[in-house]
């Protein structure tokens, strides 16, 4: 299992990745080979970018939770 401090960073790349496929497919959206695709095709891509939005919106919560479990751990006294 990895420490909250592994997950944060794996979380953090992942985020990363995914917030560049989100610049590109709005990039491709405004681009002339969009505006010529069919209208069951855009939608496809639409909706794959709100789910990509989601997506990037779970990662940051996760994040989060993350930072918080390695803040706690990092102030937790035993003695």
């Amino acid at each position: 299992m990895k420490s909250a401090s592994e997950l944060y960073v794996s979380l953090t790349k992942e985020h990363t990745e995914l917030t560049n496929k989100i610049i590109k497919i709005e990039k491709f959206m405004k681009t002339d080979d969009y505006a010529d695709l069919e209208a069951k095709e855009k939608r496809l891509l639409i909706i794959q970018q709100n789910i990509m939005f989601a997506y990037a919106d779970i990662l940051l919560q996760r994040i989060d939770e993350a930072k918080d479990q390695e803040s706690m751990w990092q102030t937790f006294d035993p003695a």
